[in-house]
């Protein structure tokens, strides 16, 4: 059978390590963490950036081909493109058109600030062990060990 203070120093010394191991994986985890969430972060505003520039693309082509009828139809109807209500009709077409794409740019810079407030929030729920702490904690665990030995020592004086 063991020596009652050897004993008492394993299980300290096996305390101790496994008080630092949980610390180790206690920063390890919450490192990943921040990794995964800023990752996804990036992820979902290129996401919300390649949205917004196909639906930039797709008003432009829309309004290029409504100017183009206008145009026609303008021709065909015997008018001039400097008359003006064809003129009207074409700067109303150019207008629409960017009030669209700004309308699209604020939506994405919405979702974009939607986004980041998310991955903040999920940011500030990762716990993650200070420097403090985490001695804090170790030397808990030493001065525990610590005790369970000076016990097995008086006991083993007292036998």
């Amino acid at each position: 059978m063991c020596d009652p203070v050897t004993a008492a120093i394993v299980v300290g010394v096996t305390a101790v390590a496994g008080t630092t191991a949980n610390v180790i994986g206690q920063a390890q985890a919450a490192k990943a963490q921040t990794k995964a969430i800023n990752a996804q972060r990036a992820v979902v505003r290129e996401e919300n950036r390649q949205q917004a520039t196909g639906e930039l693309f797709d008003q432009m082509r829309a309004a290029r081909r409504e100017q183009a009828s206008i145009r026609t139809a303008a021709g065909e109807a015997g008018l001039g493109l400097n008359s003006g209500s064809v003129e009207s009709l074409l700067d109303d077409s150019a207008m629409q058109m960017e009030l669209q794409g700004s309308r699209t740019i604020a939506n994405m810079e919405s979702k974009h600030r939607a986004n980041e407030a998310d991955a903040d929030s999920m940011l500030s729920r990762i716990s993650s062990p200070t420097l403090l702490g985490a001695g804090l904690q170790i030397a808990s665990a030493g001065a525990s060990a610590w005790s369970g030995i000076s016990d097995a020592k008086i006991k083993a004086k007292a036998s």
